[in-house]
């Protein structure tokens, strides 16, 4: 072996011894410390655990106090007796009847040495508003208490509902109480328990009737309106009614006009209102359209409107309606009397003197000069 070997070999011994040692050390020494360390630390958090724990007493001490104070007692046959009479008292100061009354005893769940459950079943009939004040003196109740599986149906044929639901409290251990002393509260209740300004506030429970059969308010027809003078309408805003169907059927013609902005259909037959006048009559006359000769309108609708008629191209929107001249009329449309005409005749006009019913137009109205008498 040379030098280099030598060299090699003792230093691969001297790593091999330290390697050892360190597990050693670390097995012997060093891991039993570090649980050691661990378990300090557990120990330590448990210890402020049970500290805060302990700070608590006074607060558990009293919330134990209040509640032996609200508890009925401490034996459970006992207890269960004097629910049943509170109840009772509960429902005859209510108002409820007691002829359909049932009342069942239950136990419920227990946690051995320390409380048991014991409770009645309550099943009575009653109207809404009674029912309704009989669950408001169950919460004013001081005694420790809770309901249960609360259901309200409503009796059929009658103007009542029945109440179902489960009264429980809760009976503590002797060991648990020890010195202190229970049913320490006053339970008794008064009918002007029912008159404070917090049970006014449940009169809206009894008002609405939830139980009630829906029916609808009787349709009360609104007066007829007074007659006014008869007004054309305004016609309305522009591009805002197109018409867009005018069909016939039966010989029966339609007008089918579309608003525009919020795409209603609307129908109209001759004779009715629209576009600020009245509709005269469906014109089928394939005829030249008015903005293009080069194309024919197979169909328009006829406005009068005042002594003059419009019409409006079918697809063509209202505020396009053009005036008729005599050439585009349609046959058989009734001729307009111009403004004035139909007015009765003044007063000073003078009368044919033949007797015709004519009137003789006075020399003035002829445009004649008046002749003077000498």
């Amino acid at each position: 072996m040379n030098p280099r070997e030598k060299i090699l070999a003792a230093s691969a011994a001297v790593v091999a011894v330290f390697f050892i040692t360190y597990l050693a050390i670390n097995r012997v020494f060093l891991m039993p410390a570090a649980q050691r360390f661990d378990r300090a630390n557990e120990l330590m958090e448990q210890i402020e655990r049970a500290r805060a724990e302990k700070a608590k007493e006074p607060s558990y001490r009293a919330r134990l106090k209040e509640l032996a104070g609200r508890a009925f007692g401490t034996d459970p046959l006992r207890v269960s007796e004097q629910i049943r009479a509170r109840l009772t008292d509960l429902l005859a100061t209510s108002g409820l009847n007691t002829e359909h009354l049932t009342l069942k005893p239950v136990v419920g769940a227990r946690a051995p040495g320390i409380y048991r459950e014991v409770g009645w079943l309550i099943q009575v009939r009653g109207q809404v508003p009674r029912i309704v004040d009989f669950l408001y003196l169950v919460t004013r109740e001081p005694h420790l208490h809770r309901i249960d599986n609360l259901i309200i149906t409503p009796v059929r044929g009658k103007d009542e509902v029945e109440l179902q639901a489960k009264y429980g409290t809760l009976v503590l251990e002797p060991k648990v109480v020890q010195s202190l002393k229970t049913d320490t509260v006053e339970g008794t209740m008064t009918r002007t328990a029912l008159s404070t300004p917090e049970r006014r506030q449940y009169d809206v429970v009894a008002s609405r009737a939830f139980f009630r059969p829906y029916v609808p308010a009787p349709n009360r027809e609104s007066p007829p309106p007074r007659p006014s003078a008869p007004s054309w309408p305004q016609p309305p805003p522009s591009g805002q009614y197109r018409v867009v169907s005018l069909s016939s059927l039966g010989g029966s013609p339609e007008v089918v006009v579309r608003e525009t902005r919020s795409g209603t259909l609307a129908r109209y037959k001759p004779g009715e209102e629209w576009g600020g006048g009245r509709i005269a009559l469906v014109d089928y006359r394939p005829l030249p359209d008015p903005e293009n000769p080069e194309v024919l309108s197979t169909s328009r609708v006829v406005l009068r409107i005042d002594s003059e008629y419009y019409a409006v191209e079918l697809g063509a929107c209202l505020e396009q309606k053009y005036r008729l001249e005599s050439d585009r009329l349609p046959p058989g449309l009734p001729a307009l009397e111009p403004e004035g005409a139909g007015e009765p005749p003044s007063e000073d006009a003078e009368t044919d003197p033949s007797g015709d019913g004519t009137e003789a137009a006075s020399p003035a109205a002829a445009g004649a000069e008046p002749v003077s008498e000498e």
